[in-house]
Protein backbone atom coordinates (compact mmCIF):
# COMPACT_ATOMS: atom_id res chain seq x y z
CA UNK A 1 0.00 0.00 0.00
CA UNK A 2 1.85 3.22 -1.69
CA UNK A 3 5.18 2.29 -0.03
CA UNK A 4 4.64 -0.20 2.18
CA UNK A 5 4.39 -3.53 1.92
CA UNK A 6 2.07 -5.17 4.51
CA UNK A 7 2.75 -8.74 3.14
CA UNK A 8 3.27 -11.07 0.56
CA UNK A 9 0.80 -14.41 -1.03
CA UNK A 10 2.99 -17.47 -2.27
CA UNK A 11 1.56 -20.25 -2.98
CA UNK A 12 -1.22 -21.16 -1.04
CA UNK A 13 -0.10 -18.67 1.97
CA UNK A 14 -0.28 -15.46 3.00
CA UNK A 15 2.42 -13.83 5.26
CA UNK A 16 1.30 -10.08 6.46
CA UNK A 17 3.69 -7.73 8.57
CA UNK A 18 0.81 -5.14 8.62
CA UNK A 19 -2.73 -5.22 8.33
CA UNK A 20 -5.74 -3.22 8.09
CA UNK A 21 -9.41 -3.87 10.14
CA UNK A 22 -11.09 -1.95 7.66
CA UNK A 23 -9.95 1.22 5.17
CA UNK A 24 -10.70 3.88 8.13
CA UNK A 25 -8.77 1.80 10.75
CA UNK A 26 -5.28 2.90 11.67
CA UNK A 27 -2.56 -0.14 10.29
CA UNK A 28 -1.09 -2.62 12.98
CA UNK A 29 2.49 -3.62 12.87
CA UNK A 30 3.68 -6.86 13.71
CA UNK A 31 6.80 -8.48 15.27
CA UNK A 32 6.32 -11.61 13.98
CA UNK A 33 4.49 -12.35 10.58
CA UNK A 34 1.14 -13.75 9.94
CA UNK A 35 0.68 -16.60 8.06
CA UNK A 36 -2.60 -17.78 6.99
CA UNK A 37 -2.95 -20.81 4.87
CA UNK A 38 -5.24 -19.49 1.97
CA UNK A 39 -6.91 -23.24 1.24
CA UNK A 40 -8.27 -24.24 4.33
CA UNK A 41 -8.77 -20.43 6.01
CA UNK A 42 -9.58 -18.38 2.71
CA UNK A 43 -11.16 -15.33 5.22
CA UNK A 44 -7.43 -15.17 6.88
CA UNK A 45 -9.00 -15.89 10.46
CA UNK A 46 -6.85 -18.05 12.12
CA UNK A 47 -2.32 -17.46 12.25
CA UNK A 48 -0.56 -20.51 11.74
CA UNK A 49 2.83 -19.70 12.25
CA UNK A 50 3.41 -22.05 14.47
CA UNK A 51 3.91 -24.81 13.18
CA UNK A 52 4.53 -23.34 9.57
CA UNK A 53 7.51 -21.12 10.60
CA UNK A 54 9.47 -22.12 7.36
CA UNK A 55 6.71 -20.40 4.94
CA UNK A 56 7.80 -16.57 5.75
CA UNK A 57 11.23 -17.92 4.58
CA UNK A 58 10.19 -19.43 1.58
CA UNK A 59 7.70 -16.68 0.59
CA UNK A 60 10.20 -13.90 1.11
CA UNK A 61 12.12 -14.78 -1.68
CA UNK A 62 9.09 -14.07 -4.39
CA UNK A 63 9.17 -10.54 -2.06
CA UNK A 64 12.81 -9.95 -3.20
CA UNK A 65 11.98 -10.70 -6.72
CA UNK A 66 9.29 -7.70 -6.18
CA UNK A 67 11.62 -5.33 -5.15
CA UNK A 68 13.87 -6.28 -7.68
CA UNK A 69 11.61 -6.06 -10.43
CA UNK A 70 10.21 -2.38 -9.50
CA UNK A 71 13.76 -0.81 -9.97
CA UNK A 72 13.49 -2.48 -13.26
CA UNK A 73 10.14 -1.42 -14.25
CA UNK A 74 9.06 1.60 -11.62
CA UNK A 75 5.61 1.94 -10.72
CA UNK A 76 3.33 4.85 -13.01
CA UNK A 77 3.27 7.61 -11.48
CA UNK A 78 0.90 8.94 -9.30
CA UNK A 79 -1.68 11.68 -11.40
CA UNK A 80 0.17 10.28 -14.98
CA UNK A 81 -2.18 10.60 -18.08
CA UNK A 82 -3.96 8.00 -19.99
CA UNK A 83 -2.42 6.84 -22.05
CA UNK A 84 0.81 6.18 -20.07
CA UNK A 85 3.92 5.43 -22.33
CA UNK A 86 6.98 4.81 -20.58
CA UNK A 87 10.03 6.76 -21.01
CA UNK A 88 11.92 3.42 -22.34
Amino acid sequence: MGNDIYGVKWRNWKVNFKELDSVMSKTVEYGMPRVYNLLSDPQERENVLFPNTWVPKAALGQLGEHVLSLKEHPPIPTGTLDPYEPAN
